[in-house]
């Protein structure tokens, strides 16, 4: 069966750069899937959000979470990877957020999750994929590189 779930890969970079949308001119962060099946994914649901980790007095940790909102943060449908193809990139997705991400994590203890749920075209089976952004030096100056690419290109 686990050959049946969707195969997503979360890019461990957070991009900053101009807002891609025509009528805003601000500053934003994106975030990039890749989905790495060989089938489509639908009903994608991103959710980011701030951490704080606090210790209790039992020596428990506990994680206090805020929510980051997103541009947009579902998307209906993203095709399946297609192997060996170099001018593909349609089952590569950004989610942007106009938050500003750096000034919040300037306090050490705080860090970004950033999560996406998708469902198999296929089997319509679930699968959760996380990434923990845990310092500033994930937020890099410039684009992501178009297709299945993990790289930020200077603007």
């Amino acid at each position: 069966m686990i050959f049946f779930k969707p195969k997503f890969e979360i890019v461990p970079l957070i991009a900053k750069n101009n807002s891609p949308f025509d009528n805003i001119d601000q500053i934003c962060y994106s975030f990039k899937i890749i989905n790495k099946s060989l089938f489509g994914a639908y009903n994608i649901e991103a959710r980011t959000n701030y951490y704080y980790i606090i210790q209790g007095e039992n020596g428990i940790i506990n994680k206090i979470f805020s929510r980051i909102e997103l541009k947009t943060d579902t998307i209906n449908y993203i095709p399946g990877y297609i192997p060996f193809k170099k001018n593909y990139g349609h089952n590569c997705i950004q989610f942007f957020t106009y938050e500003d991400l750096p000034k919040k994590m300037q306090y050490s203890p705080t860090h970004i999750q950033f999560q996406i749920t998708a469902r198999h075209s296929l089997t319509g089976l679930n699968n959760i994929f996380t990434h923990e952004f845990v310092n500033k030096a994930a937020i890099r100056e410039g684009k992501f590189k178009e297709g299945n690419f993990k790289e930020i290109l200077q603007c």
